[in-house]
């Protein structure tokens, strides 16, 4: 093996499976930091809306979090989602993500698959008006403007409570 300024290419080799090996541990290091953060938010806004159980002007009854399934259609297409928190009433339900820090396009995501999935998945609820809602720790203007565009109220952290922006939430049937 040729030497360069005295490494030899068995000792660049196992340079580069070192940086590999720091790497995967600080990926799995952020992952984590990440997931931390964003159970947080999600307990964090769980525990505020259950003290009170509203939503854009509709009392709910009920409160789960971590609310999902999987459902296999007749075209052999499986539908699985998860939904952060569900409320209902005998007439409404809520579906309220939480995201740490929301995204631009998430509104539209949830507005396009959120309600067609919850429908899919949960066929009892057919006729139950939706609201939809999303929580987070941060908002920029862009992602205001979206929950606005399809009806979607924000939820955000002021202080020990939740501040709500609902006056543009639509109820979607």
């Amino acid at each position: 093996m040729k030497k360069m300024k005295g490494l030899t290419s068995a000792d660049v080799w196992a340079m580069f499976a070192e940086t590999d090996k720091q790497i995967k541990a600080l990926k799995e290091e952020l992952s984590g930091i990440g997931h931390s953060n964003g159970a947080f938010a999600e307990d964090f806004f769980y525990n505020s809306l259950e003290k009170n159980m509203n939503f854009a002007g509709v009392h709910f009854d009920s409160i789960n979090d971590d609310f999902g399934g999987e459902i296999k259609l007749s075209d052999g297409t499986i539908v699985k989602d998860q939904f952060d928190i569900v409320m209902r009433n005998d007439k409404a339900i809520a579906i309220i993500e939480i995201k740490y820090k929301a995204e631009s396009d998430y509104p539209k995501k949830m507005a396009e698959k959120k309600i067609r999935n919850f429908r899919l998945l949960f066929p009892y609820y057919a006729k139950y008006k939706i609201y939809l809602g999303l929580g987070s720790l941060s908002f920029n203007q862009r992602v205001i403007q979206e929950a606005k565009k399809y009806g979607i109220g924000l939820l955000k952290q002021r202080g020990e409570t939740i501040e709500f922006k609902t006056d543009w939430v639509k109820a979607y049937s």
